[in-house]
């Protein structure tokens, strides 16, 4: 079968945000869980683990188990069902935004989307950089983090320049050799941290805001990816059953055992750096030297699904550039977002806090639109009409929900995603003017 024009390649512009007919969908279910696998090795998810317990956090053991179940079900869940817009009439994210924001409208909402990508684009090179730096060191007796850091970003680059078949090809041929590397560095914090973690059950903790906390930036770190998954799932198999099991199979577990091994590390070492904390426990410079490739490997899968992707889409849809022009001005702009002040442990939770105060507003209004104003029923042709160019009730939806998010910034998004949702289906069951724009939408489906 040819390439489609709806597939990403290095020259593809404006044409190929088009629907995908489920004909030319590029993922069979195999695929699509093992690329979630690779993709969800983030080295991110794993600090978030370690800020739950003691220094950086207040919580127990016992707690911190609690908190790893909830945010990664609760994130499964949402990635399911912000997916099937995507799944079901092969849009991405921006085109969908088009629903509930207007043509224009949906530009503005994407840069909330897709300023936290590139911050997390360069936070993933530079614990990459880092990586890279032991393994030279140690061996050479050499060391240079800036060099490495511009030279992931170069490698990245390339490797995602040559379009979404590069991505998938990359990410899933390299799910087995993250699953190995992941048991392993597992029973190794446990046989190295055993007395550590035993006392870590038994400390109080707490089961107030620091608990909320906990969750809220579990699940922050990974909302980004939520919001924009119709990039991805416009390209898989639209089959019974294929969303849920693509979404659970491949993402919950995964995730699940990135927030363990973060905890782990926590109560075994007590140290934040993530690239200190696994090399601390490893027995021989050998095995530390192969662990830290696989930090590499990990950065490289996790940035080329999640990060590169929705900026350069966002860049493609706005100016009209090519594939390959967006994803080189993203690798740019990763590089000019200084990781080295982010990742330090106060800055990195309060970021998250931050962003996804007005990302859980987004994430609302898009459930909302679908679910309950549009009843799982788009007009898709008007999608891509600029009639509307500005959906007000939507933009100011998503600002009073982000204002709210940002007055409870502990728990951001847990306030912002409902406030902003219900004030967006309000508006058009209760406000005339969108009650009409409503009533004429449901009469255009189903003409």
């Amino acid at each position: 079968m040819g390439k489609s024009v709806t597939e990403i390649t290095k020259s593809s512009k404006r044409e190929s945000l088009n629907p995908v007919s489920n004909e030319n969908r590029l993922f069979g279910l195999t695929t699509y869980i093992t690329l979630w696998i690779s993709s969800m090795v983030v080295i991110q998810i794993f600090m978030i683990g370690q800020s739950y317990l003691p220094p950086a956090g207040r919580l127990n053991l016992f707690q911190a188990g609690v908190v790893t179940i909830i945010s990664a079900f609760l994130t499964g869940i949402l990635f399911v069902i912000n997916s099937k817009p995507g799944l079901i009439y092969g849009i991405p994210f921006i085109v969908q935004a088009r629903s509930s924001f207007g043509y224009n409208g949906a530009r503005i909402a994407s840069l909330i989307r897709v300023l936290p990508a590139v911050f997390w684009y360069g936070i993933g090179s530079w614990i990459g950089a880092a990586a890279i730096d032991y393994i030279t060191e140690t061996i050479w007796g050499y060391s240079n983090i800036w060099l490495y850091f511009i030279l992931f970003q170069v490698i990245q680059t390339l490797i995602a320049y040559f379009g979404i078949s590069s991505i998938k090809w990359f990410d899933s041929l390299l799910s087995v050799v993250v699953l190995g590397f992941l048991i392993y560095i597992t029973m190794q914090l446990i046989n190295v941290g055993g007395l550590q973690i035993s006392n870590n059950w038994n400390t109080e903790g707490s089961w107030g805001m620091p608990f909320y906390a906990a969750i809220t930036a579990s699940v922050g770190v990974l909302i980004t990816a939520v919001i924009n998954n119709g990039d991805l799932s416009r390209y898989l198999e639209n089959k019974p059953g294929y969303n849920w099991i693509g979404h659970l199979v491949g993402i919950v577990p995964m995730y699940i055992t990135m927030l363990v091994i973060g905890v782990l590390a926590a109560a075994a070492t007590g140290i934040w750096d993530p690239v200190q904390a696994i090399v601390s426990v490893i027995p021989n410079p050998g095995v530390a030297v192969a662990m830290m490739f696989f930090i590499v490997v990990a950065q490289f899968t996790s940035n080329l699904t999640i990060n590169i992707k929705p900026p350069a889409l966002v860049l493609m849809e706005t100016f009209n550039l090519s594939w390959g022009v967006s994803v080189i001005i993203v690798g740019i702009l990763g590089i000019l977002t200084f990781p080295w002040l982010l990742i330090t442990s106060t800055a990195f939770n309060t970021f998250i806090a931050f962003y996804s105060a007005f990302l859980g507003p987004l994430l609302g209004i898009l459930i909302s639109d679908y679910y309950f104003v549009q009843k799982q029923q788009l007009h898709v042709e008007s999608l891509y009409q600029n009639t509307i160019k500005y959906n007000w009730l939507g933009l100011g939806s998503l600002l009073i929900g982000g204002i709210f998010g940002v007055l409870f910034l502990d728990i951001s998004w847990m306030v912002g995603l409902p406030i902003s949702a219900v004030l967006y289906w309000a508006g058009y069951n209760y406000l005339p003017y969108y009650k009409t724009q409503k009533t004429a939408k449901e009469a255009d489906v189903t003409l």
